[in-house]
């Protein structure tokens, strides 16, 4: 038999460290952790990109439903037609091309069409292509004006 300092020696060198098993384990947990980690954080950032995109659009489309709202009836038609006798309907696609940030080109349509005979509805459309996805994304904005007097 052996003496108890030489088997306490022995039982330490058996548990001193780990084995190349767990050690395998651990990487590979690890590493699938890692990989969650850098999907999530590329879907963070393209969502943040979208929401840029989506706040310039807001910001284009805004500034040309004001101009076109502020627009006197005849200078609104010569501006959308050409001819300031046009009346409602009017349907204008590409009516202005705008190049924002990062060279993002948005494309505006317009559309003007009468609700009442004193009311018309005025609609811009923003259009862009995204360039993660290529996917054409649109953003519709409306407002109600008087068809008789600019606001």
């Amino acid at each position: 038999m052996m003496p108890a300092p030489v088997l306490r020696r022995a039982r330490r060198r058996h548990h001193a460290g780990f084995t190349m098993v767990e050690l395998m384990i651990t990487l590979v947990v690890t590493t699938f952790g890692l990989m969650g980690l850098v999907a999530l954080n590329t879907t963070f950032s393209r969502g943040g990109q979208i929401m840029n995109q989506s706040q310039e659009a807001v910001a284009i489309g805004k500034g040309v439903l004001e101009d076109l709202r502020s627009k006197r009836t005849p200078d609104l038609s010569t501006a959308l037609t050409g001819s300031s006798t046009s009346s409602p309907p009017i349907d204008r696609p590409s009516y202005t091309s705008l190049a924002g940030r990062n060279g993002m080109t948005y494309t505006v349509d317009v559309m003007v069409a009468t609700v009442t005979p004193t009311l018309w509805r005025m609609r811009v459309v923003v259009r862009w292509t995204d360039d993660t996805d290529g996917r054409t994304r649109e953003l519709p904005l409306e407002l109600l004006r008087p068809s008789t007097e600019a606001l």
